[in-house]
């Protein structure tokens, strides 16, 4: 006689088999993903570092301004934030209008909308611009 808790703990290890396969696909899809990801991203740094190289260079040569004197700048940007940790971070402060806290890196206010003024140049150029044309 064929034992039904036999029948039934067999197909409990071929459904968990079959789990687990379909969890290694995703893992390896997964990887992949993120693989690509870090490729893009480093494919960014690398022409971010390359305009920036350029600008330095054109800046020197038009200027005269020394290596020094860049260094100082760019220590003077980091610590902006209260740390000297060679990244530049933005901060929290009051929306201009309804007065709730708001990130520099915003363009805008999430609660009132209206436009964060704080912030730099590049924090702002970084943030994609919402597609307002709601189709």
């Amino acid at each position: 006689m064929i034992d039904l808790w036999d029948v039934y703990q067999h197909g409990q290890i071929a459904e968990l088999q079959a789990s687990q396969s379909l969890n290694n696909l995703n893992s390896i899809k997964n990887g992949e993903t993120l693989h690509k990801e870090v490729q893009r991203l480093e494919s960014k740094i690398d022409g971010l570092a390359l305009i920036c190289q350029a600008l330095l260079e054109i800046l020197q040569e038009k200027t005269k301004i020394s290596d020094a004197e860049i260094e100082q700048k760019i220590k003077e940007i980091d610590v902006r934030d209260g740390r000297e940790d060679g990244r530049m971070t933005g901060k929290v402060s009051p929306c201009p209008k309804c007065k709730r806290p708001a990130h520099s890196r915003q363009r805008t206010c999430m609660y009132c909308g209206t436009e964060i003024l704080d912030g730099n140049a590049v924090e702002k150029s970084l943030i994609p611009k919402p597609n307002l044309h709601i189709k």
